[in-house]
């Protein structure tokens, strides 16, 4: 069954308002939650705030790229990108149980090298045109079909992923959706999470 993935932006879920936004989405019963942040510092006390909710509701806090900042946090799961620290390395600093996930942009044959590697998921996108990577390679639902069909750890569809097209992703079965801009712009984060869901998680 498709699960949704929520992420921070640091533009739509600044410091001041992320804590309020993560607690309102995990109440929604999303359980997966990556903090994206490209800040160069990136905020501690923040941070821990949103894991220890995460443990509260008995969900995922996943750490984008920034291996070092989970650590400092206590977090024990990242997603890594192609120019991030490698899985090995990963769980060198992290621990043998951490749990990662890996891009793999719109190519199964980086996701079949991520799984022969430990991955605990990958990562396909940009599905669709996105605000937030608005130059990221695009990526097939045929290749996302593929995938599916090949790999036998959970796939995550990202990329412009909104309550218009998802039903598109649910079709295919894809284990989790990730969204950004759709949770939070134009109504309350329920309302959007509702939509999203189309009674279908």
């Amino acid at each position: 069954m498709s699960e949704i993935y929520a992420l921070s932006d640091d533009v739509l879920t600044p410091d001041e308002t992320i804590v309020a936004q993560v607690d309102e989405i995990l109440r929604f019963g999303v359980k997966y939650f990556q903090f994206r942040s490209k800040k160069a510092v990136k905020n501690q006390a923040v941070a821990r705030e949103i894991l220890s909710l995460c443990q509260k509701y008995n969900a995922k806090f996943i750490v984008n790229d920034d291996i070092y900042f989970a650590k400092s946090i206590g977090a024990n799961a990242v997603h890594l990108g192609k120019d991030d620290t490698d899985i090995n390395k990963a769980r060198e600093i992290l621990g043998k149980d951490t749990f990662i996930g890996v891009s793999c942009y719109n190519d199964v044959n980086l996701a079949i090298k991520a799984q022969e590697d430990g991955a605990s998921y990958v990562a396909f996108g940009s599905v669709f045109s996105s605000q937030t990577k608005p130059n990221a390679p695009r990526v097939s639902l045929e290749t996302l079909k593929k995938a599916k069909e090949i790999l036998n750890i959970p796939i995550c569809a990202i990329g412009g992923i909104n309550a218009s097209n998802i039903d598109q992703i649910y079709d295919l079965d894809i284990d989790l959706i990730a969204v950004v801009t759709a949770i939070y712009r134009s109504n309350s984060i329920t309302k959007n999470l509702k939509a999203l869901s189309h009674n279908r998680i």
